[in-house]
């Protein structure tokens, strides 16, 4: 008898063992089709949570502008303040009150600025990715990216004193904070108006420039404090009459405009699916 149950009972030891193997790999095939769908559920979320933002992103942006606006002049200045120094690219056109557009620093990101005087628009804007943001005037002031005072003076109201000098024309302006000393260049009147309208777009104090500086440009500007330390630097590096002029599709630039409300937003977005 005992000779009958030990072959049995390993038979039957033997099924149970292949059972629970068996029972073992369905459970982990369930766990690993559980896992595929969760892991497809979560795909989905993502897709349908980056279909909302980029809807909503859209809803949030509209065209910088309606036309196509081009700048015919550019220069390239170096900037220095503190132990810093970088190269900003500004373009420009020969027409009194036009648009402008710059780099900050042509060694980083493509990220420019641009401001219109007439609709008083400024944006930070990315041409590649054709999108920007807008820039409201309260902040504009605290960066001081709105443009500041700088304008040549009349030769009665001019306080500069002109440094005697062999070759370039040098001037000085001294104050009991800090003194500025500059250099013009040739007679170059659409090179004079390209360095003004720059250096009025810079957040710097606005400041009187030596009459002279309407037909000659600044190529060199430094400014120290009372104890000598110099704060800022500029020097004119390059300056072109561009054979193709450097251009910006306004009306496919999408742009956000953080000051408006989304309650405004999601009307106007209501009001434009109705139609």
């Amino acid at each position: 008898m005992q000779r009958f149950f030990s072959p049995f009972l390993s038979g039957v030891l033997c099924l149970l063992s292949v059972a629970s193997t068996a029972t073992a790999q369905t459970s982990a095939l369930v766990d690993s089709i559980s896992q595929v769908e969760a892991d497809s559920v979560r795909s989905h979320q993502r897709e349908v949570q980056e279909t909302l933002q980029e809807q909503f992103r859209e809803m949030t942006r509209f065209p910088l502008g309606s036309k196509i606006e081009s700048w015919s002049h550019s220069l390239d200045m170096e900037v220095k303040r503190g132990n810093q120094a970088h190269v900003q690219r500004f373009w420009f056109n020969l027409k009194e009150g036009s648009s402008v557009v710059w780099l900050p620093d042509t060694s980083r990101s493509g990220e420019c600025l641009y401001f219109d005087p007439e609709t008083d628009c400024l944006a930070s804007l990315f041409p590649d990715a054709l999108n920007g943001t807008l820039i409201s005037s309260a902040m504009a002031a605290k960066m001081g990216l709105k443009g500041n005072a700088t304008a040549t003076s009349s030769k009665r109201k001019s306080n500069w004193k002109k440094q005697p000098s062999d070759s370039l024309e040098t001037f000085v302006l001294k104050d009991e904070a800090s003194t500025i000393q500059l250099t013009l260049g040739e007679k170059s009147t659409w090179q004079a108006e390209g360095v003004n309208a720059w250096l009025s777009m810079q957040p710097i104090p606005g400041f009187s420039l030596p009459p002279e500086a309407s037909k000659q440009p600044v190529i060199a500007l430094e400014q120290t404090r009372s104890d000598d330390r110099i704060v800022y630097e500029v020097r004119l590096i390059q300056a072109q009459i561009l054979e193709t002029p450097y251009s910006l599709d306004l009306r496919a630039i999408r742009v956000s405009d953080p000051s408006r409300p989304l309650s405004v937003i999601a009307k106007e977005w209501a009001d434009k699916e109705k139609n």
